[in-house]
């Protein structure tokens, strides 16, 4: 048996036929030439101050009628959780007849075969390097990322404009490159009858900056791998908790205490006449190495600093988590190939990637530095400040994630950023199951396309 999902008395064709009432509601709500504001306003377009006392009951209640009007939201919220709920559990008896368990279970027969119209989403800082801050002292980065723990494009996000703003730095007490923001967002709106339904985030959230001089911590934000900021050099020009894979110390691999991003020393790859792929790694849950396990479906940030001389005119440095058969996780989105010559020259520039480790962990995993192609000979690349770290949430499991990384110069109190979530695509049938079923709450979502495939289309709304 399955739950019918399109067709006669299919879930999808009952629901499209409620949220067909909806979308009535809706366009009569906002309408801009018939809706009921317009309608309410040439009203009292016919009043003059003197008599308008006898359109009391329009004046500055636009808001109030266009929620009367939408009260048939309620009934149509109960009907449609109790239709998911009924169908679930007539094809399936539910361990308890729960919308939960009932979506939970939808979801799952869903899998690959049935999805929904997706929707499409943008957001500021979600590519290489991040987003600068708007204005301040410091010059770091945020890191944002659109896709959940498995790795999939988030679908109930809102549209919002957030602030972010440094509300404690290190010139008074705490540590530099730790500083403090706070995360602001556009109010929300949790009536389902409202016409700007579901509003902005409305958090007021704090984040910490995320230091690249952790070392070897699993906590959100805090860096993962073991002097990745390269401050420690026991032995000359050997980077302490890393293994040489390809390259020699001293010709190939050095210690550099001049050209730095942030601290007293950088790692300095040389390039020479055979054309070395120079490579070195570092072992997560070993001893001596990184003692960090990485988290199934957890999503992850690599953050981290290049350099390049003006005569490493060409060469590409690979930085990658790989498993024990040095396969890259996550299909291959656990890495990122720098192009040297596309970076300014003899100037520090910010890269990173974010990815969604696997559901089923490999036996062994590294973080990766590698050349892939050569540098020329005698020219240096220097790298610095390199961190991994699992992400945070701007405002609870269905929003954004997001980081926020020191530069060179220090963040300090009133240092702000803006982050927009925008949106340029609407699948109907997501959004009016999140706002009716709930979705964003149960941090659920429906399978989706976004290529025009999906067998439950939003014409089923009529």
């Amino acid at each position: 048996m399955a739950i019918t999902q399109t067709g006669s008395n299919g879930l999808f064709t009952r629901l499209g036929k409620l949220f067909k009432i909806v979308e009535r509601v809706q366009t009569h709500q906002t309408d801009g030439s018939a809706g009921l504001a317009a309608e309410i306003e040439d009203v009292l377009d016919e009043y003059n101050v003197a008599d308008m006392k006898y359109a009391d009951d329009f004046v500055d209640k636009t808001v109030y009628w266009q929620l009367n009007a939408a009260n048939v939201y309620t009934a149509i919220s109960l009907i449609a959780k109790q239709t998911v709920i009924g169908m679930a559990n007539d094809d399936t008896t539910l361990n308890k007849p729960t919308l939960l368990n009932a979506l939970n279970e939808l979801i799952d027969q869903m899998g690959t075969s049935y999805d929904v119209k997706g929707n499409v989403f943008g957001i500021t800082g979600d590519d290489d390097g991040g987003q600068a801050m708007s204005s301040g002292t410091g010059n770091g980065k945020y890191i944002t990322s659109l896709l959940n723990n498995k790795g999939v494009a988030l679908q109930n996000l809102r549209v919002d404009k957030s602030k972010l703003v440094c509300i404690k730095d290190a010139q008074v007490a705490g540590t530099a490159g730790r500083e403090t923001f706070v995360s602001i967002g556009e109010a929300s709106q949790v009536d389902i009858r409202h016409a700007d339904f579901p509003g902005g985030y409305g958090q007021n959230n704090v984040i910490s900056v995320s230091d690249p001089s952790y070392s070897n911590q699993s906590a959100i934000g805090r860096n993962s791998l073991n002097n990745s900021d390269f401050e420690d050099f026991s032995t000359t020009n050997t980077p302490d908790k890393w293994t040489i894979v390809t390259g020699s110390v001293g010709s190939n691999i050095l210690e550099e205490g001049t050209i730095v991003h942030r601290g007293d020393k950088s790692l300095q790859i040389l390039g020479d006449i055979p054309g070395t792929l120079t490579h070195i790694s570092q072992s997560f849950n070993t001893a001596g190495q990184s003692t960090v396990k990485l988290r199934p479906e957890t999503r992850y940030c690599v953050s981290f600093w290049t350099h390049r001389e003006s005569a490493a005119s060409s060469g590409v440095i690979r930085f990658s988590v790989k498993d024990g058969s040095a396969n890259i996780l996550d299909s291959s989105n656990a890495a990122l190939a720098v192009t040297v010559s596309g970076d300014s020259a003899d100037t520090w520039v910010h890269h990173s990637f974010t990815f969604s480790s696997p559901a089923v962990l490999p036996a062994s995993a590294a973080f990766h530095i590698e050349l892939t192609t050569a540098i020329p000979s005698t020219s240096n690349v220097y790298v610095d400040g390199v961190q991994l770290f699992r992400m945070g949430n701007l405002a609870g499991s269905s929003s954004p994630y997001i980081a926020i990384i020191p530069g060179s110069t220090d963040f300090i109190v009133d240092d702000e950023a803006s982050l927009s979530v925008t949106q340029s695509t609407t699948g109907k049938m997501q959004s009016f199951c999140n706002q009716f079923l709930g979705l964003e709450s149960l941090g659920l979502q429906l399978p989706f396309q976004t290529d025009g495939s999906e067998t439950a289309a939003d014409s089923l709304i009529a």
